[in-house]
């Protein structure tokens, strides 16, 4: 492993266990409902994304900085400009607008953690 692949490993983290290849698949098909609001540079939401590394999550990851599309959808749906912000689709154009950290990574340690 390069250099750079071990300060990403530090930084990111690393999966910690494997899936089987249908189960992986069915965690897909889960997180495709999934989408996290961040900003790169927030600590908070760099503890999400740890997470969600280390879980083998495919969730969208929507930069609310860069995209001003992104900030007024989490403004206008979410109700305000805060990341992290885990939005959950429900089903028939209704969501779920989950905020703070450590709500975020317990929503998805609880749903998808790899027994």
């Amino acid at each position: 492993m390069g250099l750079l692949a071990r300060l990403l490993s530090l930084v990111i983290g690393r999966p910690t266990q494997q899936r089987s290849p249908d189960a992986q698949r069915q965690v897909d098909a889960a997180t495709s409902m999934l989408s996290l609001y961040q900003f790169s540079a927030c600590p908070y939401c760099i503890r999400v994304r740890r997470v969600i590394r280390k879980l083998q999550l495919n969730i969208e990851l929507r930069d609310a900085a860069g995209n001003p599309a992104f900030q007024q959808e989490l403004k206008l749906y979410g109700g305000k400009l805060q990341t992290p912000c885990l939005r959950i689709e429900q089903g028939e154009g209704e969501a779920q607008w989950l905020y703070e950290s450590s709500a975020i990574i317990q929503y998805l340690k609880t749903r998808f953690s790899i027994t």
